[in-house]
């Protein structure tokens, strides 16, 4: 670590404590671990790690965690990448690069709007029959991305934004592999993974497993009416986008009992390359990936940076009935609902990342020239976790401190 940047180190060892709106919070690791790593102007000022990985299993300095919904950052930079060589052109119908996807009325969707959450094809139709959630059919993509191919979207492409929480990496890998002729997990191994020697995986091989920490599930809210979670309308474009039936969703079984993080650990699971929701990383690869972003031009340009990370859509979501703000593929800093919510993308809004169920982070921001990464593997149950923004926070306040 860096000389003025132990605050972060205390931090993720010992927590926090904050105040959000009228409560008082606690920002913590549960009973899991975690690794932070942040790059200022190219030099790495941080690289921590702290708790367990497993059941009695220190969390060491090659542990990866699944990193959720961070993976949609990822996806997101193979598109970045074949845009900025000329490849792809974000301004054409998707339909240019994937002719199936046109049917049921969806011929004038753009690839703009599958990476901005504006396309509208939220669902997998049949889903039920084609994978299960012990782990089988997910490596079957070509049968998932024909599936998506033939639903009507949900609503007009364009018209509106709403999550596509786990459709957006079989949308975007779709694109790639029509587009580059590799998978998704196999064009990011090759474009971003080994030429930066990043541990990074979309779609984990069996022999590098056994470096992911364990997920570990959070507690559901409801957890004195008896641990079960709400059931979800599987017509609803909620229970569509987690994939909703008559066994489940993605997060709970048809008994509402919690089952994510299960899920997650599924080797099989591991393995497919689900380009939304099953990445594995450390923090230190992860901070490595957006340094570059943030300052360097060694993956993209300068310019294409600039595009990508672009507003496109701000306002309230159509799936997740809250305010979301979305650039091409990466997020950017939401409004701020509850005030004393400290920001998961740093202070400047020109920052752009994606964020992860259960509190993972990673993100660039082109202004302070930083690129970070945090990874946990117990999971934080808020819809803004806190513990990331935490180390976010005293990572600035050191870096200010020091220039």
């Amino acid at each position: 670590m860096a000389p003025g940047f132990e605050r972060v180190g205390e931090v993720l060892a010992h927590g926090a404590r904050l105040q959000v709106g009228e409560r008082e919070r606690v920002a913590d690791l549960g009973s899991g671990g975690g690794a932070f790593c942040a790059f200022v102007d190219g030099e790495c000022v941080v690289d921590i790690w702290a708790g367990h990985a497993g059941p009695d299993i220190r969390w060491e300095s090659d542990a990866r965690a699944v990193i959720m919904s961070a993976t949609k950052g990822l996806t997101t930079l193979c598109a970045h990448i074949l845009c900025d060589r000329g490849d792809l052109d974000i301004d054409a119908p998707v339909v240019k690069y994937w002719p199936e996807f046109g049917a049921a009325g969806k011929e004038h969707t753009l690839v703009r709007h599958l990476l901005s959450h504006q396309s509208g094809a939220i669902g997998v139709p049949g889903a039920g029959r084609i994978l299960s959630w012990e782990g089988d059919g997910w490596e079957n993509t070509p049968g998932i991305a024909a599936a998506i191919a033939a639903a009507p979207a949900a609503w007009e492409p364009g018209t509106r934004h709403g999550y596509h929480g786990v459709t957006f990496g079989w949308l975007i890998g779709e694109i790639v592999r029509r587009v580059s002729g590799a998978s998704l997990g196999a064009f990011f191994d090759a474009e971003v993974a080994r030429p930066l020697d990043v541990a990074c995986h979309i779609g984990t091989p069996d022999e590098e497993q056994a470096h992911v920490a364990t997920v570990i599930e959070w507690t559901p809210r409801s957890a004195s009416r008896g641990g079960a979670l709400t059931t979800i309308d599987p017509e609803s474009l909620a229970g569509r986008s987690v994939l909703a039936g008559s066994e489940g969703h993605l997060f709970a079984d048809q008994h509402g009992t919690p089952r994510f993080a299960s899920f997650m650990n599924t080797p099989a699971v591991l393995r497919a390359e689900i380009g939304a929701i099953n990445a594995t990383a450390d923090a230190r690869g992860l901070a490595r990936i957006f340094a570059e972003l943030a300052a360097g031009d060694r993956l993209v340009s300068r310019t294409s940076v600039a595009l990508f990370s672009e507003e496109q859509v701000c306002g309230r979501d159509a799936v997740m009935r809250v305010p979301t703000r979305w650039a091409l593929g990466y997020t950017r800093e939401p409004p701020s609902l509850i005030p004393g919510l400290p920001r998961q993308h740093g202070p400047n809004d020109e920052a752009f990342g994606h964020m992860g169920a259960g509190g993972q982070i990673a993100f660039a921001d082109p202004v302070a020239r930083i690129g970070c990464g945090f990874v946990r593997n117990h999971l934080e149950n808020q819809a803004m976790p806190l513990m990331g923004a935490c180390l976010v926070d005293a990572l600035y306040r050191c870096a200010g401190a020091t220039r």
